[in-house]
């Protein structure tokens, strides 16, 4: 008799619990047929607080050793296993597995027991299923372990944050040895302090790596266990170039369209700048020439309005209307004309002053006309309210004296025809565009937008300045350069705008000298990095969903894994 691996003790099948329910296979042949594909077989179906219990065992009659392949049916052992699975119109699933183990008969074989593993929906050591554990790493590459966690809760899935972050570390990113076309760009750990390298793969249009830093080393050494890459796109920075130009391999350099457009718009907000005075003494020399203007139409309506007679009113309007033109706040005018704010602040929306609205109580408007012709001959206002109400004027004397008190200021031998009043000098407003704004509205029509006229009457003040204009056009013609296709057109660009005395264009000309291979085949391929910045953006959105707890292995997952499991 052949003695036994355990020492003769062969255990036996586990009872089932006193709540197992006495149905047949044929009972539950729909939820058993979820199963057959996965090589299991469902002995029956308990429902217990909100989860389907799940018995079953595999539908093989052997078992195949795991180590050698040997096929064996002589069963040493039984147990029992408890899986998760997904959950079944939203009931949590918990597969309770008959499981066996086999005598290896492989005298080769260095183990003497194995144990089956049915189908290809159970791992070795999991508790989950394969199809539980894709839906576990679909949530936990998507959002944070966090928020991952809540929503396999609600999918009858319950785990610990931990454990979906630790099913996301047994991730195993490929080294994408057979990459011949990359593009790179910098991302911030912490914006302005530290920044690390993302690595796309431009034919496959997807992320296959992260550095923790942008330095030269760091990319060399990436590029020298990548031989196959012949093509780099990037940005403008030197280390990466220095990185390329130290490897002893053809490599092709592309400057990126969007790089070069930013950088020379950084150099022309950086000119701007420092002209900003220019651009400030142009502004108020423009606005000092449109009030002398409009103040000349003023005074012609003035002296059209003199030739007939004019309203007392006019003489108000027109003072307010004066300092107005001359950037005065509504309080301001009132303090010194001495006039209420409110009566300014209507003049002040009014173009044309309206005729004057005669039906006032009293009969105000039947002695209008006689009161301001005696005032304006040099009359008092007592005088007049005396004739009046001998003419059959009823109103009392205060009301009267409140109605027109705009003829006198109350002084004796006041006369309104003499009245000039003082207007303090003050200082124009001016309203200047910030640099920022500026910068923008100007470069917008360097790159073809559609101006406004605003940008218009702009482009057209600073353009009397020589710095602007010779900033301008070489922009301009730049960036129709590089969005054309004559790669020869570059050199002669650069020796056009060689000699100018405007310091920021030469910097940014001797930084495309420097760089001028691949600022040239950028011209002359169709490659762009723009799909690096898009997934730049996306690694900025995971990082803050992580909330500080992003680590650089756990986005390189994150980033990479995504792509390839689920897309």
């Amino acid at each position: 008799m052949s003695e036994y691996p355990n020492g003769n003790k062969i255990t036996t099948k586990k009872s089932k619990p006193k709540s197992f329910p006495n149905l047949n296979y044929h009972e539950n042949s729909d939820i058993a047929n979820l199963y057959i594909s996965s090589g299991l077989y469902v002995e029956c179906v308990d429902h217990f607080e909100n989860t389907l219990h799940l018995y079953c065992k595999s539908s093989d009659s052997s078992g195949v050793c795991p180590y050698c392949g040997y096929k064996s049916k002589q069963v040493h052992s039984r147990y029992q296993r408890d899986v998760h699975d997904l959950s079944i119109l939203g009931k949590a699933v918990l597969l309770t597995l008959e499981m066996r183990k086999f005598f290896c008969k492989n005298v080769s074989c260095s183990k003497k027991t194995f144990a089956e593993q049915p189908g290809d929906e159970i791992f070795r050591y999991r508790r989950r299923t394969r199809r539980c554990e894709t839906a576990v790493m679909r949530q936990g590459l998507s959002v944070s372990s966090g928020m991952a966690r809540k929503l396999l809760y609600f999918s009858g899935i319950v785990l610990s944050r931990s454990t979906i972050l630790r099913d996301l570390h047994r991730l195993r990113p490929s080294s994408c040895q057979d990459v011949e076309e990359i593009g790179i760009d910098d991302w911030a750990w912490r914006k302005g302090l530290s920044y690390g390298t993302i690595v796309i793969d431009l034919r496959r249009k997807q992320p296959i790596d992260l550095l923790g830093n942008r330095a030269e080393d760091s990319f060399r050494s990436w590029m020298e266990n990548h031989e196959r890459v012949t093509l780099v796109s990037r940005d403008r920075s030197s280390a990466y170039s220095s990185a390329i130009g130290s490897i002893d391999r053809p490599i092709m350099e592309i400057a990126d369209k969007f790089h070069l457009v930013k950088n020379i718009s950084e150099r022309f907000t950086r000119l701007i700048g420092e002209h900003y005075s220019d651009y400030r003494n142009a502004v108020r020399e423009s606005k000092i020439a449109q009030e002398k203007l409009r103040y000349d139409q003023l005074e012609n309506l003035v002296s059209s309005q003199n030739s007939k007679r004019t309203d007392s009113r006019m003489i108000k309007f027109i003072e307010v209307k004066k300092m107005q033109l001359k950037g005065c706040k509504p309080f301001e005018i009132a303090k010194e004309l001495g006039i209420a704010r409110q009566t300014v602040s209507k003049f002040c929306k009014m173009e044309i002053l309206p005729e004057r609205n005669r039906k006032h109580r009293n009969n105000y408007h039947l002695f209008s006309e006689y009161v301001e012709n005696e005032s304006t001959n040099g009359k008092s206002l007592n005088e007049i309210y005396h004739e009046i109400c001998r003419m059959g004027f009823k109103g009392s004397k205060t009301p009267f004296y409140e109605h027109y008190k705009y003829l006198g200021d109350g002084h004796k031998d006041y006369n309104p025809a003499e009245y000039k009043p003082i207007i303090k000098e003050v200082r124009t407003s001016s309203r200047l565009v910030p640099i920022k704004k500026l910068s923008y509205m100007v470069t917008g029509s360097i790159f073809n937008r559609k101006r406004t006229p605003e940008e218009e009457q702009l482009i057209d003040l600073l353009s009397r300045f020589t710095w602007f204009k010779q900033m301008y056009e070489a922009s301009t013609a730049f960036y129709n350069l590089i969005t054309g296709n004559d790669p020869d057109a570059l050199i002669r660009w650069m020796k056009k705008y060689w000699k100018t005395k405007v310091n920021t264009l030469k910097t940014f000309i001797t930084g495309i000298r420097m760089d001028y291979n691949a600022v040239k085949n950028t011209i002359k391929y169709n490659v762009t990095n723009g799909i690096t910045e898009g997934f730049v953006n996306k690694l900025k959105v995971v990082k803050r969903v992580m909330y500080g707890r992003a680590g650089l292995e756990l986005l390189k997952r994150k980033m990479i894994m995504e792509k390839i499991l689920f897309n």
